[in-house]
């Protein structure tokens, strides 16, 4: 009986501590990650399974000095905690393999190495849909340097439709904003769709606010439907704030001061204040991505410099919670890394960061302690205009079945 009692406490243990994985950084001298689909910055990293598409994934080390870098691939679930496939079950190709894409920047203040990853590729190509995984690591190193994720969807199985409307179940025109969705898996098994359908949202690729575990509101002759559902109500937000700097000969949009202090160039960016009880002001935006360029270079991964960039958000007093940059400048992650800090000389919250000449999105997010999910609401306010983007992930687990399929996948924006 002891021995029944330990199994089931491994397992639980297990499933308790087992990781979720994410794109991000873990050394401080990497730099500009960035994980796309077929070189469209736009783009979100889903490539269609043995389709054309490729996923590329490019950072910087902050030295000239070529560092031999192996990578990994990992299946994940639906929640992007590993799978339980072996490598022989979903790739066709090899693991540990050495990232032989790079090139040293010239030109610049700041030395750095640009490396670049293309998947699939004549070593490693994907066997089966669902989320992946790549893990960097540095040579006779067990640590990854950085984690990029991405997702691998079957052809299109079925209609699928998608909107978003101001018009939600709790205001109207106001500050809010509420999706629904439909499929018609009429031509398509699913047994049981309670068990077997996970359904992940997500606003602005933001994972503090995805949604998850939702129901169909209803099932009928192969249409599931997803209306009226309260979970799928988002705070609207407003536009990403913006700034530019691709050029030393002039201050870009956004920036109050350009200098260079040697060795380095630093931006000071106009400080920021509240928006939220003003009026909505239209910008189109791209959500918090960011495109590298430089005005005085052709390959802008090696020829972009990295200036110091200070962020300054006016406030009279601490706010009650933590205040955060939310961008891909950090992966879309709240942590510390993107946490601004309260100047109570200035009344000022600050924030210094390292960045590659290019365009910038981002807005500043508050969560309170007792919450993982950030807040526009005090900061930015909420708008019911403002132009966002959904991505909805269907997965499909087949009962009897010891992996998460991704049949589906809509984007939105609006």
């Amino acid at each position: 009986m002891r021995y029944i009692v330990f199994f089931l406490l491994v397992n639980i243990s297990f499933s308790c501590f087992s990781k979720t994985y994410r794109t991000e950084i873990f050394n401080d001298k990497i730099k500009s990650l960035q994980v796309i689909s077929s070189e469209n910055w736009d783009s979100p990293p889903i490539i269609e399974l043995r389709g054309n598409d490729f996923v590329e994934i490019k950072f910087d080390e902050l030295s000239h000095e070529h560092k031999y870098f192996t990578y990994t691939i990992s299946h994940c679930n639906a929640d992007w905690t590993l799978s339980n496939l072996t490598s022989l079950e979903f790739l066709q190709g090899f693991q540990n393999m050495t990232i032989d894409n790079y090139i040293s920047s010239f030109n610049t203040t700041m030395p750095y190495t640009n490396y670049k990853i293309f998947l699939p590729n004549e070593n490693a190509q994907f066997k089966i849909s669902g989320n992946y995984v790549v893990e960097v690591f540095p040579e006779n190193g067990d640590k990854p340097i950085l984690s990029a994720c991405f997702s691998v969807v079957e052809p299109a199985k079925f209609p699928f439709t998608a909107k978003f409307s101001s018009n939600t179940d709790i205001d109207f025109n106001k500050s809010h904003q509420q999706l629904s969705f439909n499929f018609n898996c009429k031509s398509y098994n699913i047994i049981s769709p309670q068990q077997e359908l996970k359904i992940f949202i997500l606003q602005n690729n933001r994972t503090d606010n995805m949604v998850k575990g939702i129901q169909p509101s209803s099932i009928l002759n192969g249409e599931y439907s997803y209306y009226h559902n309260r979970n799928l109500i988002f705070e609207a937000g407003n536009e990403y704030r913006r700034f530019e700097m691709t050029t030393t000969a002039y201050r870009g949009s956004g920036i109050e001061e350009l200098n260079f202090h040697s060795p380095f160039y630093h931006v000071t960016l106009f400080k920021d204040e509240f928006r939220s009880g003003k009026s909505y002001i239209y910008d189109q935006d791209q959500n918090g991505k960011y495109l590298v360029r430089c005005v005085q270079g052709n390959d802008y991964d090696a020829e972009s410099d990295y200036f110091f960039v200070h962020f300054s958000l006016d406030s009279p007093e601490p706010l009650l919670g933590r205040v955060y940059i939310q961008s891909e400048i950090f992966n879309n992650i709240l942590d510390n890394r993107s946490e601004m800090i309260y100047n109570r000389e200035r009344k000022v919250y600050e924030k210094t960061v390292l960045l590659k000449q290019g365009l910038y999105n981002y807005i500043y997010i508050l969560k309170e302690s007792s919450t993982s999910k950030g807040s526009t609401a005090m900061i930015e306010g909420n708008y019911f205009e403002t132009e966002n983007e959904y991505l909805i992930f269907i997965y499909h687990r087949p009962l009897g079945e010891r992996y998460d399929r991704l049949i589906g996948v809509k984007r939105i924006k609006g």
